[in-house]
């Protein structure tokens, strides 16, 4: 309360806005929340009694568990543990997100009940049998757990939805239906690698159904007839193969619809999804290019620095360029003390001290944290947004701050200042509050950053020294221990580097020379048509990097 007083004294006299800044909070709760060993276990109990009471319930009397509670109970609570070791040993990164926990498993229980409500779809409305296994939605949990969490994660999905699917039907088919289920579910994940357009989606359902058709053939369910054979057979094959091939189809439509719900209940965006916020059209973009257009370029040129790295070594392209569009949307806050904005005018940090200079241009980021709240954005630019400097030092200004603190203390050894007006320089004074880059795509936007910011000082570059000034980056994030928290290899830094190098190269490669024409020299004949040489050049300017007066653009 008292610092709500005191603001509001501020406030009337001036020196406060009244605003508050945005923050993530985090507390001890939310972080259990989140990642707490008690969540996940009980997570994983409810759902292992879920699964159990479901299967207890939905069997049929022929079923290989019907009238045995205890033995599903053990059995399902073992499979259940069997996914947890699994899990755990293959894919730890996520195992500690409870998130990821609650999703997976939320996805195979619904796939469970679909896989109950179209059996009593098949024998309700096509008693005679014959489309049992073609009805199925094998595909819904393989693809909903790929497209959302990754296609590793989706092989979880496959084989324990299969597993306990198995355990609701009867005796003598729960083989067959494992078999269908865990063929087309692999099937479904190896159609939905790098899905970028929800159409894909369509067409992998389509193929998943062509390849449940084909299965159903080779295990007798489906049974084609002769040639000579009645009207009547050709039919029933033909209702049989369009039903696999319709209901795969719908359930990859159903995938498609559901996809945006369920990244805004997890928080989750997929590949499609960046695609769709690659636009450029966002308000703070459109501002971009009006306030701070040089920040704005710079930004255009490390998404695509960072985007090409990243599909070398496998990370999230979509995601990097537009990450890398919003890392720098703080500059807008105060652009013209950014060097990209400053042009030939007047540098206004000439007008402030080094660690002032240095306050101005660590504020860009939590301003941008502070935007990307504002318009709610996800997590992972805002995540960009806070790590793209790490902790780094802003050598420029602390170099500046140590050359005047040498002159104040030579000036004292000639008796023109006091000691007192030595400044005291600290390094944290000048480094970035962090965190560090914690993700691939993160640590590539990082180094695109740098990269692009330095690639500017050079002068007449050439192969060489690109490559140069790459590795003296590299290596500065490296002994700075900027590139710690980050999941790169050795092997990624040096595909990384080829990929800027190369994308440099395209950037910056040089233009032919053209020789300028002197003043009174004859100048060469051309043979043109409909026009005479004497009238070439009169709209445009000679070829030497002048500016047409019609276009005041660069000629060449």
């Amino acid at each position: 309360m008292f610092h709500f007083l005191s603001q509001k004294r501020l406030q009337s006299r001036g020196f406060s806005s009244g605003q508050k800044r945005r923050k993530l909070n985090e507390t001890a709760i939310s972080e259990m929340m989140r990642s707490g060993w008690q969540i996940s276990g009980l997570l994983f109990a409810v759902f292992a009694a879920l699964v159990s009471f479901w299967i207890i319930f939905s069997s049929s009397s022929g079923s290989l568990f019907a009238g045995k509670h205890l033995q599903t109970f053990i059995v399902v609570t073992v499979i259940s543990a069997t996914l947890v070791v699994h899990w755990h040993v293959s894919l730890p990164q996520t195992f500690h997100q409870n998130s990821r926990i609650t999703l997976i498993l939320s996805v195979i229980m619904t796939q469970l009940m679909l896989v109950k409500l179209s059996e009593y779809v098949a024998t309700t409305f096509a008693p005679e049998g014959g489309f049992r296994f073609l009805v199925e939605p094998y595909i819904f949990a393989p693809i909903v757990i790929s497209l959302l969490v990754g296609r590793r994660h989706g092989t979880f999905a496959v084989v324990y939805s299969s597993l306990f699917g198995g355990m609701t039907v009867e005796k003598d088919e729960a083989f067959t239906f494992i078999i269908f289920s865990m063929i087309c579910g692999f099937v479904a994940l190896y159609l939905t690698n790098k899905v970028r357009r929800r159409s894909r989606l369509v067409v992998a359902g389509a193929y998943s159904g062509l390849a449940c058709v084909l299965l159903a053939t080779t295990m007798g369910q489906i049974q084609w007839p002769a040639f000579s054979s009645d009207l009547v057979e050709w039919e029933m094959v033909a209702k049989q193969a369009l039903s696999a091939i319709l209901v795969s189809t719908v359930t990859a439509v159903l995938v498609s619809g559901l996809l945006p719900l369920i990244e805004a209940a997890f928080r989750i965006t997929t590949e499609v999804s960046w695609i769709e916020l690659a636009d450029l059209n966002h308000p703070l973009l459109k501002q971009m290019t009006i306030e701070a257009p040089g920040t704005y370029h710079h930004s255009l040129v490390v998404a695509t620095l960072a985007e090409t790295a990243a599909e070398s070594i496998g990370a999230g392209a979509a995601m990097c360029r537009v990450c890398a569009y919003f890392h720098d949307i703080g500059k807008m806050k105060k652009p013209a003390y950014f060097v990209e904005n400053i042009g030939d005018g007047h540098n206004p940090h000439d007008d402030l001290t080094p660690s002032m200079s240095a306050l101005v241009v660590m504020a860009h980021v939590k301003d941008g944290v502070d935007m990307a709240l504002k318009y709610r954005m996800n997590a992972e630019i805002i995540n960009v947004i806070m790590e793209h400097h790490g902790n780094s030092l802003i050598r420029f200004f602390y170099h500046r701050a140590l050359k005047q603190r040498d002159e104040i203390q030579r000036q004292v050894g000639e008796g023109k200042a006091h000691e007192e007006d030595i400044p005291e320089i600290k390094e944290e004074s000048f480094r970035y509050s962090g965190p560090r880059p914690r993700t691939r795509e993160s640590a590539i936007i990082s180094l695109a950053d740098a990269v692009e910011s330095a690639s500017r000082s050079l002068q007449k570059p050439t192969p060489k020294k690109i490559d140069e000034l790459i590795d003296e980056i590299f290596k500065d994030r490296l002994n700075d221990r900027q590139l710690d928290d980050a999941a790169l290899t050795l092997a990624d830094l040096a595909t990384i580097k080829k990929s800027f190098s190369a994308t440099l190269r395209s950037m910056m490669h040089s233009r032919i020379e053209y020789p300028k024409i002197e003043e009174g020299a004859e100048k060469p004949k051309t043979k043109t048509k409909g026009r005479k040489s004497s009238e070439i050049g009169k709209t445009g300017s000679d070829q030497d990097g002048a500016k047409s007066p019609n276009e005041n653009v660069p000629i060449g």
